[in-house]
């Protein structure tokens, strides 16, 4: 979609002095707070966008804009993309890589030579992703390249990581936030079991990877291969970051904690 002429206009005098001082005021001034900004000189290929999609959702949502470029000395060269990219077609790229609670959208500005001269045939295309708590940690949907399916990624400054615990705990703070928001209501036993399901539920118990041969992506096209030195071997281990007493184990220590409690209320004990 488009952004409106006076909208346009705005980002036309932004970009002929494209600071990211200045970015950051346009955007909070009509896009939201938006911290997380990227930029790349022309459209990536599908894993790599996925995965800065997924980072940038897991930060609170941000921007993306394609067409400008980021030099060394932290100035920017704004050539523009070659063309204006289809949206269906982004969209069928990354479909089966990004869960369909990350919403986005993207926004199309052309520049012919009758408006502004500085930016003279230009296109740019800007990708605005939501910022939208209740369905963190966001994770991709299956491996792809470097694209993990069981990592949550996050941004640090401008580069993409895995997340620690410390920042895995910020995230679904955030999002039990965003569903149970503070209102004074102390909640009751059964809305604490299904805060602590969901804090289980985000967290794969194993991990599996293939150890010796190739790996990765050409491993998992490769399944069918029966020779185990090209493939390497299948390992799963536990996920070092998933808890040591699971779900159903902490249920079952409260309810012994609890029958307990009750003898000796009844003096049974």
């Amino acid at each position: 979609m488009g952004y409106p002429k006076q909208i346009k206009d705005m980002v036309a005098r932004l970009l002929q002095e494209p600071t990211l001082d200045h970015l950051r005021e346009y955007l909070r001034g009509h896009t939201g707070e938006h911290d997380t900004i990227d930029f790349k000189g022309q459209w990536i290929e599908k894993q790599k966008l996925a995965k800065e999609m997924i980072s940038i959702a897991n930060m609170g949502g941000g921007i993306i804009f394609f067409g400008i470029y980021e030099n060394e000395d932290k100035t920017f060269s704004y050539d523009g993309i070659e063309e204006i990219k289809d949206k269906a077609r982004i969209s069928d790229e990354i479909k089966n890589l990004i869960s369909t609670d990350l919403k986005y959208d993207i926004y199309d500005f052309v520049y012919d030579s009758s408006e502004y001269d500085k930016l003279a045939h230009h296109n740019y295309q800007m990708l605005e992703i939501e910022d939208n708590p209740k369905f963190l940690p966001f994770m991709a949907k299956k491996d792809s390249g470097d694209l993990k399916g069981n990592r949550i990624y996050i941004r640090r400054g401008t580069s993409i990581e895995e997340a620690n615990q410390e920042e895995i705990a910020k995230l679904i703070s955030s999002r039990i936030n965003a569903e149970y928001p503070d209102s004074g209501k102390t909640l009751n036993l059964n809305e604490h079991l299904e805060q602590l399901k969901i804090l289980y539920n985000k967290i794969n118990p194993m991990i599996s990877y293939y150890k010796g041969g190739i790996s990765g992506y050409l491993a998992s096209m490769m399944i069918g291969v029966s020779n185990n030195s090209i493939i390497g071997q299948r390992v799963s281990e536990k996920n070092p970051l998933y808890p040591d007493e699971n779900y159903e184990d902490f249920i079952l220590r409260m309810i012994e904690a609890k029958k307990k409690k009750i003898e000796r209320e009844l003096d049974l004990k």
